[in-house]
């Protein structure tokens, strides 16, 4: 549980809930309840408020309901030992929602408490816990704001580091490529003349004792040479092996066949976008990988993915730096799609801080991303240091009984 939802055991909920909970022990402590109901809700309070760094949504709406409905049932409500659980879940909702949500929350407290409860006493000050109110709804924002730039800036680096591997891997299978296959695809070929005797010299022996030595001879030499041959070739299907495993995270299980059309579909868009921004003069890096097997896609899927490497090559064009180096990733999984790119931004745009909801491209990646979360998947961005970061997350579907991704999607 633990590894599967990492958040649930944040320290920092627990330490804050500990405090509320002493918080409100010691007003119970100071102040006891003077009814079987106080006892019965500073309980229900208390066994809200246990759980809630686990279930931060619903405990907290718990707490706020049951310090609500506690005048109803028990005096002992109104002596505002309820206040510490109520800033908390108020701060925790802020924390796991939205600001519309802090917005609303606020707005609920102002309305009651200037409308709808009974006029507060001489020594409450309405515009001191309004303000209360409304820092507790902005640190919980705050901190929401902040842990998520921190794991934006966590999954750049983590992207940027897989990247730089993945080009590691690929500059090494490319020299072992080009230093050894080349060779030894000679040496087969020259091991193959001799064991169909093509490298006979010109000379004849004219005795018959001289005619059976050198047939002798000829049969070893050509056992000898399909000897070497099986070896060259061992070595190949050694060397393109190693160079799969370098240019694959996982070893590649057969595809059927729109998951090789899918995956011929995006190799197309990437090769056609290279050529493209090669001719601006960017240097781009663009590799695509297939991890466990090439995934089964169905149209929409397929063309959502094709439409957004598109959309990612007008960007480089429109928004990187000119003549930058570009780097892009497409990762093939058996249910997903991975696509990666960096590249430095243009002056007039590197101090910029983009927004989710303020995406370059106009309209291009915010539409986008609204699609890939249609579909349970992601677009993050993330601009820092003159170097904009994408890594979008396209969960695959099973395909129906259609006709081919290469006749239904336009390349």
């Amino acid at each position: 549980m633990r590894t599967q939802h990492p958040n649930l055991w944040h320290p920092i909920r627990f330490a804050i809930m500990l405090i509320v909970l002493a918080w409100t022990i010691y007003g119970v402590c100071y102040e006891p309840p003077t009814d079987i109901f106080g006892v019965i809700w500073v309980a229900m309070l208390v066994t809200a408020l246990v759980p809630s760094p686990l279930f931060l949504k619903s405990t907290s709406v718990a707490i706020l309901v049951i310090a609500s409905i506690g005048d109803l049932f028990t005096p002992y409500a109104h002596l505002g030992n309820s206040l510490p659980a109520q800033l908390y879940a108020y701060g925790m909702l802020a924390y796991s929602t939205n600001a519309i949500i802090a917005a609303t929350l606020l707005t609920y407290y102002v309305v009651n408490i200037l409308l709808i409860d009974p006029p507060p006493g001489p020594n409450t000050n309405p515009v001191a816990m309004v303000s209360m109110y409304a820092m507790v709804l902005l640190l919980g924002r705050a901190l929401s704001w902040s842990e998520k730039t921190t794991q934006k800036s966590f999954e750049a680096a983590q992207n940027k580091n897989r990247l730089q591997e993945l080009e590691s891997r690929a500059r090494i299978a490319d020299a072992i490529h080009d230093a050894v296959t080349g060779d030894l695809s000679a040496a087969a070929f020259v091991a193959q003349r001799h064991i169909g005797g093509n490298s006979s010299g010109p000379g004849v022996a004219a005795d018959s004792a001289n005619a059976t030595t050198t047939t002798a001879t000829t049969t070893a030499d050509a056992e000898d040479w399909r000897q070497i041959n099986e070896y060259i070739l061992s070595a190949l299907t050694n060397v393109h092996r190693v160079i799969d495993e370098l240019n694959m995270d996982a070893t590649t299980l057969p595809g059927d066949a729109d998951g090789e059309a899918l995956a011929n579909l995006l190799r197309a868009t990437l090769d056609d976008g290279d050529r493209r921004l090669r001719k601006l003069g960017f240097n781009i890096t663009s590799i695509r990988h297939c991890a466990g097997g090439k995934p089964s896609a169905s149209q929409a899927i397929a063309e959502l993915a094709n439409n957004l490497l598109r959309e990612i090559y007008a960007n480089i064009a429109r928004h990187a730096a000119p003549g930058s180096k570009v780097d892009l990733s497409v990762m093939l999984r058996p249910n997903a799609i991975e696509i990666t790119q960096i590249n430095p931004m243009k002056e007039d745009m590197a101090g910029a801080d983009e927004r989710d909801d303020e995406l370059p491209g106009g309209h291009g990646l915010a539409s986008f991303k609204k699609q890939l979360e249609s579909y349970q998947g992601t677009l993050t961005t993330s601009a820092q240091d003159g170097s904009w970061t994408l890594f979008a997350y396209i969960p695959v579907t099973v395909i129906d009984d259609s006709p081919g991704l290469l006749e239904q999607v336009q390349v």
